[in-house]
């Protein structure tokens, strides 16, 4: 999905399937990307992803 922008309800879809219809908020999807970015920048690697507001998020690879 580089450079597309990917919704947060597509992420948490993506990764728990129907149990996401369960849920309202998908706040926890920003936490594991703060954390992803980190750990990529802490390993010396570049921030391949870009938050779009209110949307979700794009790769940029």
């Amino acid at each position: 999905n580089k450079g597309k922008v990917i919704s947060k309800n597509a992420i948490a879809e993506h990764l728990w399937g129907d149990e996401m219809d369960m849920h309202d908020n998908f706040d926890f999807i920003y936490t594991h990307v703060k954390n992803l970015r980190r750990k990529l920048m802490d390993a010396g690697g570049k921030d391949y992803l870009t938050s779009i507001y209110g949307i979700g998020y794009k790769f940029m690879g």
